[in-house]
């Protein structure tokens, strides 16, 4: 077996890996840890790649959001400040505004099916 060696690693989100697995599997068939990811990146995925493109990119103009915290956010559509709270950490230089302004942002982009339904019974 050969030595194989990392010569660079980049975060993704999610929709990206299930869009180049669907891509790979047109190829051939994916081994058994390439269909487990697809499954998961099937379920786990709630927006449309275009969304998430750009939830990144109004992700990365708020003050303290990197690159792979703000793919993250997308990938992980956090819907309040606790929960964003425990993704960013604590070493985060982020304000308590400023998660607020990260949630509001996340639900223009994304709002679960069980908050949808609720909304309209009110």
């Amino acid at each position: 077996m050969m030595d194989e060696k990392v010569l660079s690693s980049k975060q993704i989100p999610l929709i990206k890996v299930k869009e180049m697995l669907k891509e790979l599997a047109k190829e051939g068939e994916l081994t058994y840890e390439q269909t487990l990811t697809l499954k998961y990146a099937d379920k786990f995925s709630k927006i449309p790649r275009t969304k998430v493109d750009k939830l990144i990119e109004e992700l990365m103009k708020i003050d303290g959001i990197t690159d792979d915290l703000a793919i993250k956010i997308a990938d992980l559509l956090p819907q309040n400040e606790e929960i964003l709270g425990l993704i960013i950490g604590k070493n985060a230089k982020i304000s308590n505004d400023e998660l607020t302004k990260i949630v509001k942002l996340v639900k223009s982009f994304y709002i679960p099916e069980d908050e949808k339904s609720s909304k309209k019974k009110k």
